[in-house]
């Protein structure tokens, strides 16, 4: 009976894709908890986010309030989390930031501003740029996963039908969920999860979105370069990493992604998208475990071609 012998190398290699693909379909927005992120700026005044803001660019708001849920980001071991980080700039008057740590990486400028138990850091707890990156990353390989729902649109409503399974993937056009006043739900359990891929790289939306309260929602805005938000009640997270959004009026409940915020639509800290593996979906970001394993085979594999190399010379 003969065996395959396999080099190390080899070893080492096969057991870093194993590991790969098992972690693979697992999405996960990967901001820590935080209500909010912005890959760049955010403008504000007048209304609220209720969990804990990261803001990658400059933060200017006024009469506006941060974390007064105390849903801090970032928190680890029981300790206080951070309700606010700027990697830019901030200025901020006639507000609040509640609860928690804030870090800011630029210039502070503040005017009645009331920190109610906040506390400023020397450390922010969040790499802007691999995590930009990563929701990047994260928006473009879930609009490439199949999807085993449907949508049907008739008399101003839209049906959404499922497929089998516990996770959804729908494809939708903007023009399709903009045209439409109310929605129905078909073959879907309560608690189901539903990623909504949505084309359209301007996109209006507005009215009410209760329906979607009942499931774990992904809206990935995987094209948006302008998203308005007019009058919306939007349940579920908003995944929207190239948009720029504007508009008023209304709420979102979920985690809010977005390129730039220049909105006083208010975001509420519930309704946050639960982690879910996704058939079909890879992320583009090797886990930190993955990094390890291969640094440490390619440290074995050294060693042991070095032990060659000394008993050929002996």
């Amino acid at each position: 009976m003969s065996t395959m012998f396999k080099s190390p190398f080899v070893l080492v290699l096969s057991t870093v894709f194993a590991a790969g693909a098992a972690q693979a379909g697992v999405v996960d927005l990967g901001i820590g908890g935080a209500n909010f992120y912005s890959l760049s700026n955010f403008t504000a005044s007048g209304s609220d986010v209720e969990g804990g803001v990261l803001v990658a660019g400059n933060l200017s708001a006024s009469s506006y309030s941060i974390n007064d849920k105390n849903k801090d980001a970032y928190v680890s071991h029981g300790n206080t989390g951070y309700a606010l980080v700027v990697g830019g700039n901030l200025n901020y008057s006639s507000g609040s930031i509640k609860n928690g740590n804030y870090y800011v990486g630029g210039t502070t400028t503040t005017s009645s501003v009331g920190l109610n138990t906040a506390s400023k850091t020397t450390a922010s707890p969040v790499s802007f740029a691999t995590t930009s990156a990563q929701l990047k990353n994260t928006s473009t390989s879930l609009s490439n996963v199949a999807a085993t729902g449907s949508s049907s649109v008739a008399y101003g409503g839209m049906t959404l039908k499922g497929g089998t399974g516990n996770v959804q993937v729908f494809d939708l056009t903007s023009a399709a969920l903009g045209s439409v006043n109310n929605f129905k739900f078909s073959n879907l359990h309560t608690n189901d999860t539903l990623i909504l891929n949505i084309s359209g790289t301007d996109v209006t939306l507005s009215g009410g979105y209760d329906g979607f309260k009942n499931y774990n929602v992904l809206y990935n805005f995987y094209e948006a370069k302008n998203l308005t938000f007019s009058n919306v009640g939007l349940y579920g997270s908003v995944l929207a990493p190239l948009a720029n959004v504007a508009g008023g009026g209304g709420q979102i409940n979920g985690s809010v992604v977005v390129g730039n915020w220049a909105s006083n639509i208010q975001v509420n800290a519930n309704h946050y998208f639960n982690a879910t593996n996704v058939a079909g979906y890879v992320s583009a970001v090797p886990e930190p475990e993955t990094y390890a394993m291969l640094l440490a085979g390619l440290g074995l594999v050294g060693f042991m071609a070095r032990r060659r190399k000394n008993k050929s010379a002996a």
